[in-house]
């Protein structure tokens, strides 16, 4: 599957997924009670995207919030000077605006939209990294994009191997499904109802990512990497979780 995100593929609009009763249907997630969260983000931005109201929860409970980038997001501008401190900072600022400003970043600097190809070192060094009793939180394995995929498939491994729990987001997967397929794992999926205040953190987190939702003048595209029908799907009241359970 190609993934193409542009005014002529605009994806499943937010009002289908609105109306739709299998998402609305879907039951509570139970958040367990760790000490640590370890979300693993492919690019700088989707930790917010995917899983903002989750860690502001699990850090309300006292849980240290530690961010796994993947890659630094530079395949979003291609040649653009600067991009990779730029969306490094943009991070910072997000976490910041979640009230996680001490949360840990560990920096993996994997190639932007070659993920697949490092596919066992990405394994190899979450499993180094993670404990047993941390709750870790990656994309779904089937999101549609090749490095959200690998990176939940490296998750799945790294977790099946240290006994660590795993929750994985969707980003990508809003775009390209239909709520009346069964390409998602609904049985297995759980919804995060966020507060109102949890819900504006999260809005006013993404709106530190400008390189994303604005095109520069430098920038190598006409449109936003993240246009306006993408943001409706991913800034909901609430966050949905494929439970893929531990060993």
């Amino acid at each position: 599957m190609e993934l193409i995100v542009d005014e002529g593929h605009p994806g499943t609009p937010e009002s289908l997924w609105e109306g739709s009763s299998r998402l609305q249907r879907l039951p509570e997630l139970r958040l367990p009670t760790v000490a640590r969260v370890v979300v693993v983000a492919p690019h700088p931005d989707d930790e917010v995207f995917g899983a903002a109201g989750l860690m502001q929860e699990l850090a309300g409970r006292g849980a240290e919030v530690v961010v796994v980038g993947v890659t630094d997001g530079e395949g979003s501008h291609p040649g653009v000077p600067g991009i990779v401190p730029l969306r490094a900072r943009e991070r910072e600022l997000a976490l910041a605006r979640l009230g996680l400003g001490d949360a840990h970043v560990v920096r993996l600097g994997l190639p932007d939209g070659a993920v697949a190809s490092r596919l066992s070192g990405l394994t190899g060094a979450l499993r180094r990294f993670l404990r047993h009793d941390d709750l870790c939180v990656a994309p779904w394995h089937h999101d549609g994009h090749p490095d959200h995929d690998a990176a939940g498939a490296a998750a799945m491994e790294a977790c099946a191997e240290t006994g660590s729990p795993l929750l994985q987001y969707l980003v990508w997967a809003w775009h390209w499904v239909q709520p009346d397929d069964q390409a998602i794992p609904w049985r297995r999926c759980g919804r995060l109802s966020m507060s109102r205040g949890a819900a504006d953190r999260k809005r006013w987190s993404a709106q530190a990512f400008g390189s994303q939702l604005r095109v520069s003048a430098d920038a190598p595209r006409r449109e936003p990497v993240l246009p306006d029908p993408v943001l409706k799907r991913l800034l909901r009241r609430h966050e949905t979780f494929v439970d893929i359970g531990s060993s």
